[in-house]
């Protein structure tokens, strides 16, 4: 498990990765916000397909929390074109698809929160649960980058509150219609949650 010298500071900090995948730009910004919740963070720049399966294959290596910054399509991760020279094999028309990701994860222990458009519909989420992970949480429609901002700014605010995983998810994804679009992906079940700002479970 990743584990910084400064979660062994007087005053512990959280430990954070950001997989910044094509355009930086939104990883950077979640990087300052987490830093401002005195968070130590770890940016890694996503350069091609294979650079992001070593991300999320490190098993004991792994970060506590891993955050992906990046561009969605029906539960994939959108990468591009590529030169002939780099490896696209994992691809399917410039897009990772859940599948591959299966196949590939291995994050014990870690909880992984996907920004990206759609990542978390069931084919995305039951992906990344192989990986033997905590926790993954999504949203399973379209959310605005605002969404996206205030979502992981309410969520992990709890944490260094000293709130679990499941009641952070609560807190954020209760915010406003949006941020209701969230799922958490447990190994018991999948959970969203409802108008009235309660969990639901909507299936094992």
């Amino acid at each position: 498990m990743w584990n910084p010298v400064d979660t062994r500071f007087y005053a512990k900090k959280l430990p954070v990765a950001i997989a910044a995948i094509d355009d930086s730009s939104e990883a950077n910004f979640i990087r300052t916000l987490l830093e401002q919740l005195n968070i130590v963070t770890l940016l890694h720049t996503i350069g091609t397909p294979n650079d992001f399966l070593q991300v999320i294959s490190q098993e004991e290596e792994a970060p506590p929390f891993l955050v992906i910054s990046a561009h969605g399509d029906q539960g994939g991760l959108i990468f591009g074109e590529y030169i002939d020279e780099i490896d696209v094999s994992s691809l399917q028309d410039g897009v990772m698809t859940p599948s591959t990701i299966a196949e590939a994860i291995r994050l014990p222990g870690t909880v992984v929160i996907n920004t990206a458009c759609s990542a978390g519909v069931k084919e995305a989420g039951v992906a990344f649960m192989k990986g033997e992970i905590q926790a993954y949480i999504a949203a399973d429609e379209d959310v605005t980058g605002e969404t996206t901002a205030l979502f992981l700014m309410h969520f992990f605010h709890q944490l260094v509150k000293g709130r679990s995983v499941e009641d952070a998810w609560e807190h954020a994804a209760a915010y406003d219609e949006e941020s209701r679009l969230y799922r958490l992906y447990l190994r018991e079940g999948i959970y969203k949650v409802a108008d009235d700002g309660k969990k639901i479970r909507i299936e094992e």
